[in-house]
């Protein structure tokens, strides 16, 4: 008798069959290289899944790859593991790394990372759901040309993004809740977008620290900019920015505009918590931002700090550090180094200790943010703030000209690498 192949077909898309398959089947496909798709179903990996060149490993609804109890794997092992390989897209996946089966190894220290990619150029990861890892989400080294865009985050136990020493990096689109550590980090790296994410905290003592973290020890952050962000309570910083050994002599010039700051600092355990906190980086600028009942200050300036420009935001409701009583709390602007910063066409409201502490300022607005315009670009509606560039809370947003060339890059991607070969479990 004859069977069909569309019924062979339908009988190897079964999530029975899908969930069967391991990651030496995977990654056997992958080596043949195109498209490898896993059907719905939970793959319960032994070993790392190793990308290779050209390919695009893909999901649907219900696709999860995890690892088992006590798994036993030795620090720095990922889950699904990129090295010196290009042109590679994940999408479509929900990875759980499974943090409380494997709870004898400690957060943040290089177990089960969920995807870490050394050496590689031309990578995109999206559409997909991290949660419950020891790790980072989507771990990058000496890499190039990034997009990590559109993925739910949750319950890891270090970064959501994390580029070192990477170049040419765009995250946006992505909904974060810290644990552990930050949301998104850089530290070494250059030319990067973080843009239209929206970043809150688990609000305990395992709730993380900063929203952004950008970081610089060897000279070489360069041309970044953080905007169209809504940072919503987070534990510590809403973003943090620290420079040391060769950082301290760069001047980065981060460009830091358009985001909200809603009451971010939320932690009674981190002494430097607030909205944006300077630990050495110069040169920053910060415009048309809005902080609104940040905790400890909008920005605390604690070393480093020349150079920067404060212009045309909004301070207001700016309140005392939750737990831990130190110089300058309360305050929206605190500089506690002297390194004259540059403030003016700002609007200051209700902030519990005043308006600048330690630095001068000019051009100010003492109206009511939420009932007269400023110079922000921001309103209140009612219930939330908006402007011109950020939807709502709650919301991010990726402008229409941007959504079309990122469809475009994925159709002329799939074109040239993913049309020749497509493989199913």
């Amino acid at each position: 008798m004859k069977i069909s192949s569309a019924i062979i077909l339908f009988i190897l898309l079964l999530p029975e069959i899908a969930g069967a398959a391991n990651q030496n089947d995977i990654n056997q496909e992958l080596q043949q290289g195109g498209r490898i798709h896993l059907p719905a179903g939970t793959y319960i990996l032994t070993d790392s899944i190793i990308l290779q060149s050209n390919t695009i490993l893909e999901g649907e609804p219900g696709t999860v790859i995890t690892i088992p109890d006590h798994a036993g794997w030795p620090a720095w092992k990922p889950l699904i593991s990129g090295n010196r390989v290009q042109n590679v897209t994940i999408r479509n996946l929900e990875i759980n790394a499974n943090s409380n089966g494997n709870s004898e190894t400690p957060h943040g220290a290089g177990f089960y990372n969920c995807i870490y990619m050394i050496d590689c150029d031309n990578i995109q990861v999206y559409n997909c759901t991290f949660h419950d890892s020891l790790g980072d989400g989507l771990r990058t080294k000496r890499c190039e040309n990034i997009k990590f865009y559109n993925n739910l985050v949750y319950r890891l136990g270090h970064e959501g993004f994390y580029g070192i020493d990477s170049q040419y990096i765009e995250c946006f689109s992505n909904r974060i809740t810290t644990r552990t550590n930050s949301g998104l980090r850089i530290w070494n790296s250059a030319n990067v977008r973080f843009h239209d994410n929206v970043i809150d905290a688990q609000l305990d003592a395992g709730g993380g620290d900063p929203g952004i973290q950008i970081e610089d020890s060897k000279g070489t952050v360069s041309n970044v900019e953080i905007y169209n962000n809504v940072l919503n309570r987070t534990w510590g910083k809403g973003i943090w920015l620290t420079a040391y050994d060769a950082g301290v002599s760069n001047i980065q010039k981060v460009q830091i505009h358009h985001n909200l700051f809603y009451e971010t600092g939320q932690s009674y355990n981190i002494p430097s918590t607030g909205g944006i906190v300077n630990d050495g980086f110069q040169g920053t600028q910060i415009y048309n931002n809005i902080f609104d009942g940040v905790k400890n200050n909008a920005f605390r300036n604690q070393a480093g700090g020349q150079g920067t420009i404060i212009k045309d935001n909004v301070f207001t409701n700016t309140a005392q550090h939750t737990a831990i009583s130190q110089t300058g709390t309360g305050y929206a602007i605190a500089d506690l180094v002297g390194a004259n910063l540059s403030v003016a066409n700002n609007c200051f409201y209700n902030n519990e200790k005043g308006d600048v502490y330690q630095t001068s300022f000019s051009n100010s607005d003492f109206r009511d943010p939420k009932t007269n315009q400023t110079s922000s670009g921001w309103t209140w509606t009612g219930s939330t703030w908006t402007c011109n560039y950020v939807k709502p809370m709650g919301l991010g947003s990726v402008p229409l000209t941007t959504t079309i060339r990122l469809q475009l890059m994925a159709i002329i991607y799939s074109i040239l690498y993913c049309t020749t070969f497509v493989h199913h479990f």
